[in-house]
């Protein structure tokens, strides 16, 4: 059963119940509105009763205004008002007739305010996220004059000096030139990988040693940490930026989400044709989406850089695993 539903089948069923307890309480001569006396059982005319009726009523009212769709819910909650107001009718006359009608506003009320505050919160999340996105794609201006330019940089000085040797030695001078395409190709495989960056919320900076900066890290990170750092030393540095910023970002959640553990372990190897790294910990398990958005940007920047991540829960803690591809051209 689809759970749209549910509320439905609920409300056809509490409906049904308490007309039922209305006739065998009144008779259901009465229940009917017939002129024939009728002849109820008094058994079922008591307190218990009547407030497991009501109970049944309201629940069923505040579950069609949080989350059954509109019209049909309005359809729903008018069926189960007269259904009540009839009941109070036949057993009380109208002494509680006002009553049931405020216990039926404040039980839609309350659904509303669910349904409402609910969505409130999910577009929230959605606009977070989507600004976690922006800022990612800003960042990436920051990052173009420390690795593009340094390309650009070398393309220029090459190019100026095939233009002086060509005076002298054609050949050479196109010789020259296919460092001036490498050198092209680089830069236009940096711009994008750098799509994506994290933000800048004391980003560490990275510097031309890829293993120190990690190392330095994890030191400064402020957990007791075992790290595993296996690298050449020919990372291309805009990956060094992101494998650098991967691992901070998932320390730092270790610090907020998981404030019991007492071991954490980061391992950063080169593999066939990849760098991999996880961050592995041992608190306790929390859900992926612990209040804030680093996974949404750690996952951005992987799937940008044509990699693979996964971040989850393990049998003893917590665990963030990326493969980030090492080749960088276009």
């Amino acid at each position: 059963m689809r759970v749209h539903h549910r509320p439905f089948v609920a409300t056809v069923i509490v409906c049904a119940a308490v007309f039922v307890i209305t006739g065998l309480s009144n008779g259901f001569s009465r229940a009917l509105f017939q002129d024939a006396p009728g002849v109820g059982n008094h058994v079922w005319r008591t307190p218990p009763v009547a407030t497991v009726q009501a109970v049944l009523v309201l629940g069923v009212a505040f579950w069609l205004a949080w989350k059954a769709s509109s019209w049909p819910a309005v359809a729903a909650l008018v069926a189960l008002e007269l259904v009540s107001m009839h009941a109070t009718w036949v057993s009380f006359r109208s002494t509680y007739l006002p009553l049931v009608l405020v216990l039926g506003v404040a039980a839609v009320a309350a659904g509303l305010y669910v349904r409402l505050w609910e969505r409130s919160r999910a577009e929230r999340a959605a606009a977070a996220e989507e600004r976690v996105r922006r800022d990612e794609r800003l960042d990436m201006a920051r990052e173009l004059h420390d690795v593009v330019a340094h390309h650009v940089t070398g393309m220029l000085v090459q190019a100026q000096a095939a233009r002086v040797v060509a005076e002298q030695d054609k050949d050479r001078a196109c010789a020259m030139l296919d460092g001036v395409v490498d050198g092209g190709t680089d830069a236009l495989g940096a711009m994008r990988l750098m799509v994506r960056t994290l933000r800048d919320n004391g980003a560490a900076a990275a510097t031309g040693d890829l293993s120190a900066d990690l190392l330095q890290l994890v030191e400064k990170s402020g957990l007791q940490v075992r790290a595993n750092v296996e690298l050449a030393s020919d990372v291309p540095p805009e990956l060094g930026r992101s494998v650098l910023r991967l691992v901070q970002e998932a320390l730092t959640n270790v610090r907020k989400h998981a404030v019991d553990a007492t071991d954490v372990e980061v391992d950063v190897r080169l593999g066939a044709g990849a760098v991999m790294l996880s961050v592995v910990d041992n608190g306790t398990a929390r859900p992926a989406h612990s209040g804030g958005f680093g996974l949404v940007g750690m996952r951005e920047r992987v799937q940008e850089l044509g990699g693979r991540f996964f971040a989850g829960a393990t049998g003893d803690g917590w665990i963030v695993t990326a493969e980030l591809p090492l080749q960088v051209r276009a």
